[in-house]
């Protein structure tokens, strides 16, 4: 997922309203993977990190943010996740590649 917005954030594709849209999903697949035991609390705590950084990067795009400031903000998302799916493997097709 991040590294597909990422690509559509570089084209300028990617708005304020379809980040939103990504959280919101992130959100909903987070709550029914930790309702169906998939993954643990402490896999969905540190998963809402990054539902919160999309919603920053959602006001950011909103704001018109400089497009490099908006990269890099995306790509510190992109290296968190990496790191809470090396903890947590079952939450890697819903952080990075999805």
């Amino acid at each position: 997922m991040l590294e597909s917005m990422k690509l559509r954030l570089s084209d300028g594709n990617l708005s304020s309203a379809s980040a939103r849209k990504e959280a919101e999903t992130l959100s909903e697949a987070l709550t029914d993977l930790r309702t169906e035991g998939a993954i643990s609390n402490d896999a969905y705590l540190e998963a809402g990190v990054i539902q919160g950084g999309l919603i920053v990067l959602a006001n950011m795009i909103s704001q018109d943010c400089d497009q490099g400031e908006l990269i890099h903000h995306l790509s510190q998302l992109i290296t968190r996740a990496d790191n809470i799916c090396s903890a947590h493997p079952d939450l890697i097709a819903h952080l990075v590649a999805a």
